[in-house]
């Protein structure tokens, strides 16, 4: 979500000039400016056994893009590197410097699950952002399922769904496919915004075992208040966070939804499937602090310390020992 709102960012440069909301709901009513993914991405999805596959619903509005594997210990087709083995060594670089995460897991000390996962992704990105997250779950034997967010990637709709209209799509999707292809138990993950998708999917469908959220964003308009003030920390004392809230509030009543759909405090206590929530005390646009309220019995909130907004779902050794523990009883 972070890099894709940079265009965003440079555009709300100009309401501070015009001190209108309107120049905010016009850039969020447009379809999300793409980041940049790697020129190898599509070897990739290959190397890791995804496939790209296309979705077509015109009820829906069109047609999105998803990738699909099959668990490893079930293909006949090396994995990565070695099928008893998966190894992720992964370099991110902020502001504050250089993350590092490694993930070095062997066959004996992962039994395969069962089940199925859908992955979404956050705000202008596109499906292939989750290719590394894919790959852990299919090493721990699960199926993946990773669409394209509406507007997004290989999306024919020109306008984000703000993880709220995505659920239609999201839950279409999964109705299409064969048993066989989505064996149960079924968990949804979401990224920043995918994490908003995840729950909305969650109250429209009675088939959700488990939801796992990392870095679920706060409401839109603070989570875009967020943004501009980590990229431009003098621009945004000059933005009032009402010229934000209306302007997305403007966009979303575009496409008649509500700002109140994409908070997680209101959405996650009116839904009894478990949930494990994954942020981190350094993310301003998903702040660990500000989920403690929702610690329950069915929902866990794990820290992951001195993380960037988009390295919460980077899966480290440490990472997996907090899922790998609540999917043993989930």
């Amino acid at each position: 979500m972070l890099r894709g709102f940079q265009m965003l960012v440079l555009a709300l440069a100009s309401t501070v000039l015009l001190g209108c909301a309107a120049i905010v709901e016009e850039r969020l009513s447009m379809r999300p400016s793409a980041a940049s993914m790697p020129e190898n991405t599509a070897d990739m999805l290959r190397e890791l056994q995804l496939a790209t596959r296309e979705f077509c619903l015109p009820f829906l509005g069109g047609c999105t893009g998803y990738l699909y594997g099959k668990p490893y210990h079930l293909t006949l087709t090396e994995a990565p590197e070695d099928p008893a083995t998966l190894n992720f060594d992964v370099e991110f670089e902020t502001a504050n410097g250089i993350e590092i995460y490694q993930l070095n897991l062997t066959r004996e000390e992962v039994l395969p699950h069962q089940g199925t996962m859908v992955l979404l992704h956050g705000y202008s990105v596109d499906k292939s952002a989750m290719g590394m997250l894919a790959a852990y779950f299919m090493f721990l034997g699960y199926h993946v399922i990773v669409p394209d967010l509406l507007g997004h990637g290989q999306s024919t709709v020109e306008q984000t769904g703000f993880g709220v209209r995505d659920a239609d799509m999201i839950s279409a999707l999964l109705d299409s496919l064969p048993q066989r292809e989505k064996p149960g138990p079924l968990y949804i993950a979401g990224q920043s915004m995918g994490s908003v998708a995840a729950a909305n999917v969650a109250r429209q469908r009675k088939d959700v075992a488990g939801l796992m959220l990392f870095a679920p964003m706060l409401p839109m308009d603070q989570a875009t208040e967020a943004v501009l003030a980590e990229i431009y920390p003098r621009l945004s004392k000059l933005m009032s966070s009402d010229t934000v809230r209306q302007g997305v509030i403007g966009a979303m009543r575009r496409q008649d939804l509500e700002l109140a759909d994409t908070d997680l405090l209101r959405l996650l206590p009116q839904l009894e499937v478990p949930a494990l929530l994954i942020a981190s005390d350094k993310d301003t646009i998903a702040p660990y602090e500000a989920y403690l309220p929702l610690e329950s019995e069915t929902r866990t909130l794990i820290m992951a310390p001195g993380r960037h907004h988009m390295t919460v779902g980077f899966i480290d050794n440490e990472l997996h020992q907090h899922i790998s523990s609540w999917l043993a009883i989930h």
